[in-house]
């Protein structure tokens, strides 16, 4: 079985999974393919992946791909395959903002991103709750593990179709 980590500039390269970065520093380095990470058909088959890890990847791909990404990596999972999405949530940001936890250059940064390089804006939103309702609502994945720990949300689903 297939396994695929998908990763946005930096991020972890898990090693038993195929590792994918648009961005990846040494293009020779075998442990990480360069490649365009919204559309991943030139490394695996439809159905064919029983992981899919997506950490920080959603914040910064535009809107407008966003939910294409999302079509395409869910159907690459195989019945029973989980897919592992992750990045800010904003209620925590918006929450953290108006109990003055945070300032709001700080909830700039966790909403826009760094911005000192192009690829470090970050260019859309979610909440955990939200991709929970699109991930069953849309593709029936089975939500197995959802979780908000300092600004960052991971949701971890199931296809069950």
């Amino acid at each position: 079985m297939s396994k695929v980590n998908l990763i946005y500039g930096t991020g972890d390269v898990l090693h038993t999974h195929i590792n994918i970065n648009p961005f990846a520093e040494n293009p020779d380095n075998k442990k990480i393919i360069r490649d365009d990470i919204i559309n991943i058909d030139k490394h695996v088959d439809d159905a064919e992946l029983s992981e899919l890890v997506a950490y920080d990847v959603l914040d910064y791909i535009p809107l407008t791909k966003a939910e294409d990404a999302i079509h395409n990596w869910v159907k690459k999972i195989r019945m029973g395959g989980k897919i592992v999405l992750g990045g800010t949530d904003l209620i925590e940001v918006c929450k953290s903002l108006a109990d003055y936890r945070i300032d709001l250059g700080e909830a700039n940064v966790l909403i826009h991103g760094e911005q000192s390089k192009p690829y470090l804006i970050k260019r859309v939103g979610f909440t955990c709750l939200g991709l929970c309702d699109y991930l069953q609502n849309k593709y029936a994945f089975k939500i197995i593990k959802k979780r908000v720990n300092n600004y960052k949300m991971v949701v971890e689903a199931e296809r069950c179709q």
